[in-house]
């Protein structure tokens, strides 16, 4: 197939980058599962805001605004990543070709609302969800139609799933060491008000932040959460780190005892969290969003509760009280242990490219169009569309 992912967010990447430098969790996974389905043998191509065109383990990358008004019509299929804007695409250039959008926020987030109307639902022709809980979360607000959408995990980084398991803190006989990895939005001050208490009760405890808005590209004298990487700084027994490529991340997070993310955010997903159980991290976290299926029973979780200070207090205690259980009876720990990391690992991105290419099919079959257009791709075209650009442009 000829298979064209199309994402309107102003971020620089190619199947590079995630390895490379920080790079949120949407984009990296447009990454993963395009390389997957070109080393599947189809014709892939991500239009985005690229500076560096060209192909990129097996996929091509083109810039947006320098990329032929012909190209879209060409494709089997055209997967738009988290903007619903279908109806534009369809009737600005004249795309009959099947669109699939695949999305990885939440209904109430603004960008969504185009979805309220029927004209808008209507052009798609499948919706990927990234589990049961936002699919059940858009169907209430939206009224999708479940015929025309289908569940299909995230996956774990490849540089993950090749880094193997270290042994736990304590068989090394060292003290525990939490991490941080996700956007500072989504629970960094909560946890930075819980750690003193955590630092207090278990010895030597340690932890280590490994976030910023690098990863949606903002320069860090634009970060507006400076403040809480300044807070890092100053509290005893954090070190911050800041954002890395995940080659390195790995790395950083072999043997460490568990992931402390007293989540703020609905998440749909979190790579974030399947990453750190395949490295053998336990998870500390709150039963909120979909993270209650994507840690599958795993995770150590409180109920989030509006009030922070009291979210602190309780996310303490619990992550306190787990990491002394955790020490007391290693063996059943251990054991704990290798079944998460186990199940975190088979989130596999190959295995997610078969599970994509098996609906495209069927969403292909069923649309029934033609497609004896010529894959027509130039990443050197000097023909520059207005309208694309625009396209690009207007996204925030």
């Amino acid at each position: 197939m000829r298979i064209a992912f199309f994402d309107t967010q102003k971020l620089d990447y190619t199947a590079e980058t995630p390895y490379q430098r920080p790079l949120g969790g949407s984009q990296s996974a447009v990454c993963y599962l395009a390389t997957e389905l070109a080393q599947l043998g189809h014709d892939v191509c991500v239009l985005n805001a690229t500076a560096t065109p060209g192909k990129h383990r097996g996929v091509l990358y083109l810039n947006l605004s320098h990329v032929d008004v012909n190209f879209l019509p060409s494709c089997d299929v055209v997967i738009v990543l988290n903007w619903p804007r279908g109806l534009r695409l369809r009737q600005e250039f004249g795309l009959h070709v099947p669109l699939i959008l695949w999305l990885s926020h939440a209904p109430d987030q603004p960008v969504m609302k185009p979805l309220g109307e029927p004209e808008e639902r209507e052009v798609w022709d499948g919706f990927a969800f990234l589990t049961e809980w936002q699919r059940d979360r858009f169907a209430e607000w939206f009224r999708i139609p479940a015929a025309r959408s289908r569940v299909i995990r995230y996956a774990i980084s490849p540089a993950f799933a090749n880094t193997p398991l270290a042994p736990a803190w304590f068989e090394r006989g060292e003290p525990p060491v939490l991490v941080y990895t996700s956007t500072p939005f989504r629970g960094l001050d909560v946890l930075l008000a819980a750690f003193p208490a955590i630092h207090s009760a278990i010895a030597d405890v340690r932890l280590r932040v490994f976030s910023s808005m690098a990863l949606y590209q903002v320069a860090a004298a634009q970060d507006q959460y400076s403040h809480l990487y300044a807070q890092c700084r100053a509290t005893a027994g954090v070190e911050y780190c800041g954002p890395l490529g995940q080659t390195r991340l790995a790395e950083e997070l072999r043997g460490v005892a568990g992931l402390a993310y007293p989540s703020t955010f609905a998440e749909t997903s979190c790579i974030a969290v399947q990453e750190a159980m395949a490295s053998g991290a336990f998870v500390f976290t709150t039963r909120y969003g979909a993270l209650p299926e994507t840690t599958n029973g795993f995770a150590h979780m409180v109920d989030l509760v509006p009030e922070p200070g009291t979210l602190a207090e309780r996310f303490a205690d619990m992550t306190i009280r787990t990491l002394r259980e955790l020490q007391d009876k290693p063996r059943e720990a251990c054991l704990r242990r290798e079944a998460q990391a186990k199940f975190a690992r088979e989130y596999d991105w190959a295995a997610r490219a078969t599970e994509w290419v098996r609906w495209l099919k069927e969403v292909v079959a069923r649309a029934g169009r033609p497609r004896d257009c010529a894959w027509a791709i130039l990443a050197s075209t000097t023909c520059i569309s207005a309208d694309l650009e625009g396209l690009l442009l207007l996204c925030a």
